[in-house]
């Protein structure tokens, strides 16, 4: 059984020093941790993108990735191909809950009276756009016949090319509502064939997408002015001095008295003591402090 087993397994594309180098090329261009518990999957990515682009030794392929001309595009194409693009609408209904009646509602209730009543919300690593299409959704139920009067930006960020241009298009199959109430499926939806929905054009207008990578400091820099900013099941694929920085950057784009949601498994513990922790029934957030109670904080830099 032992010799079949082996007899299957695939043949290394990546010798030891290549698996090395390009783990520290990827760590260095978006922060992610490719260890040798991960060199299977990073074996087998690498081999789908050798043969795309028509080289068959993994030197070859580090060649590309470095080069001036080919490395931007294909680095683009890499992290596209070895990250987790697991998501759903209305994934962890008790953390958006929580923000719809403990952060959105009181928000928007402080802003109506205002003439021009606005509203930021950045989803960070948004995959193919479910979360901040479900923000959009939560959004428009909460301001109701007001919505047209308010100045709503939800901002859908990925480093991943191909499900940018999913979400950009807004199309899904029944897989991407498992959990989702059949009230926003019949809502925010158009039918357009067997197991295809596609969202309407309400959530649509609010939402923008693009790309963005953690690791771009300038890009990370111009995300600024956000009430909520979701971080949801991404940092757990960086390591803590990557987690910090980007964190820090999460910190400085949200206004004061905003609030950061992370993976209901995550923690800012050692990472952050920026933060205020926020205890939500089922869910926690955690709270930039006002501006009137800042008098020194550590970014977690």
């Amino acid at each position: 059984m032992t010799q079949a087993l082996r007899a299957k397994a695939p043949p290394a594309v990546l010798t030891d020093d290549e698996f090395h180098r390009l783990g520290e090329l990827l760590y260095d261009r978006s922060g992610l941790v490719f260890g040798p518990p991960k060199r299977r999957l990073l074996d087998s990515r690498v081999a789908r993108r050798m043969a795309a682009v028509g080289v068959d030794t993994g030197a070859a392929y580090l060649d590309i990735l470095l080069s001036p001309h080919q490395g931007p595009g294909e680095l683009l194409e890499l992290l596209d191909a070895v990250t987790t693009h697991e998501t759903s609408f209305f994934r962890n209904r008790p953390q958006l809950n929580a923000f719809r009646q403990y952060v959105l509602a009181p928000l928007v209730d402080r802003q109506r009276a205002s003439s021009h009543p606005r509203l930021r919300i950045w989803s960070a690593g948004c995959s193919s756009g479910e979360e901040p299409y479900s923000l959009a959704m939560l959004v428009l139920e909460v301001l109701g016949d007001d919505a047209p009067r308010w100045d709503v930006r939800i901002f859908g960020t990925d480093l991943a090319r191909s499900v940018i241009e999913k979400a950009r298009h807004g199309e899904y199959g029944r897989y991407s509502f498992r959990g989702t109430p059949a009230y926003y499926v019949q809502k925010y939806f158009d039918v357009q064939g067997p197991d295809r929905f596609r969202v309407t054009d309400g959530p649509r207008r609010l939402v923008t997408f693009d790309l963005l990578n953690f690791q771009d400091e300038v890009g990370m820099a111009r995300m600024q002015g956000f009430h909520v900013v979701f971080c949801r099941n991404a940092l757990i694929y960086f390591d803590r001095p990557a987690k910090k920085r980007f964190v820090a950057h999460f910190y400085r784009s949200l206004v004061p008295g905003g609030h950061l949601f992370i993976g209901h498994s995550e923690s800012l513990h050692g990472v952050s003591d920026a933060f205020k922790l926020i205890h939500f029934p089922g869910a926690l957030a955690y709270q930039k402090p006002q501006a009137h109670d800042v008098t020194e904080h550590t970014h977690g830099t």
